[in-house]
C-alpha cells in the first residue's frame, strides 16, 4: 500500500494519515518503526504563537506534537493561572482526557508548532486497537511530569539551569548547539519551576556572569557546561 492510499479523507475537510509513513514518525515516536495502520492521526491546522489548541475542561482529545512547543496552563480556583508544563515534538497533549472526557488543562503554543490530533478507539474497543493503546502507555509511562522534575529542591540558579538543560534535551536540539530561543517568557518560568519573574531573571545573570550562558531577550548562547 502507497502513501497515496494511507491518506484516507474521513472527515471531509481534512485527512487521517497513517504515521508509518510520515516522514517525522522517528521524531514523534521514536527509533522503533510503527506496523502500518497501528496509529493514524488528523494533522491540525498550523498553530501561532499564543493561539490556543485545547481548553481546560473542553472536549477530549489527544495530540501529539509534530514541531514546536506547548505550554500547559492550569486556571487555580482564585482566577489565577499555573504554568504546569511543556509540551514538545514527540510527547502527547491531553491524554487524561481519554479516561476523564474532558481536557485537565489549557495547551496554549508558545513558538509556532503543528500537532496531530490521534485517532482514538471508542471506549470498550481497546481490542482491536492493542498497537495505539501499547505505543501510548509506552509514552504515558515517560511524560515528564510521571517523575519528579529534575531542579525539584536545587536552589534558584540551578533550578533555572536544569531547566534550560532539561528544554534542550526535550526539544531535541543538536549536541553541539550553541545558540537557541527560549519558547517561555521569564514569568511562565517562573510559574513553571515555581520562582518568582525576578528570581529567573537574577538567576541567568548569574549564569551569565559565570561565563555558563548568555542570555539577550529570549535567545540564549552557551558559553559552557550548565
Amino acid at each position: 500500500m502507497n502513501v497515496q492510499e494511507r491518506i484516507r479523507s474521513r472527515t471531509g475537510t481534512r485527512s487521517e494519515t497513517d504515521c508509518a509513513v510520515c516522514p517525522a514518525t522517528r521524531r514523534c515516536w521514536g527509533a522503533e518503526p510503527l506496523l502500518p495502520d497501528a496509529v493514524h492521526v488528523r494533522r491540525e491546522p498550523p498553530l501561532e504563537r499564543g493561539a490556543r489548541l485545547i481548553e481546560q475542561g473542553g472536549p477530549a482529545g489527544v495530540y501529539i506534537v509534530a514541531t514546536g512547543c506547548l505550554v500547559l496552563r492550569l486556571a487555580l480556583p482564585d482566577g489565577s493561572q499555573r504554568v504546569v508544563g511543556l509540551r514538545l515534538p514527540g510527547e502527547l497533549v491531553g491524554l487524561e482526557s481519554y479516561a476523564r472526557g474532558a481536557q485537565t488543562y489549557t495547551a496554549q503554543a508558545a513558538t509556532a508548532s503543528a500537532v496531530c490530533r490521534l485517532h482514538m478507539p471508542e471506549p470498550g474497543a481497546a481490542a482491536t486497537q492493542g498497537a495505539l493503546l501499547e505505543r501510548l502507555l509506552l509514552k504515558s509511562a515517560s511524560q515528564p511530569e510521571r517523575a519528579s522534575a529534575p531542579w525539584a529542591g536545587l536552589p534558584a540558579v540551578e533550578r533555572v539551569a536544569a531547566f534550560i538543560e532539561n528544554y534542550i534535551e526535550r526539544a531535541q536540539l543538536p549536541a553541539r548547539e550553541e545558540r537557541f530561543r527560549l519558547p517561555l517568557t521569564r514569568a511562565d518560568i517562573g510559574s513553571y519551576l515555581g520562582l518568582a519573574p525576578e528570581t529567573v531573571v537574577r538567576a541567568l545573570g548569574h549564569l551569565s556572569q559565570a561565563q555558563r550562558l548568555s542570555v539577550r531577550g529570549r535567545t540564549v548562547s552557551l558559553g559552557g557546561t550548565l
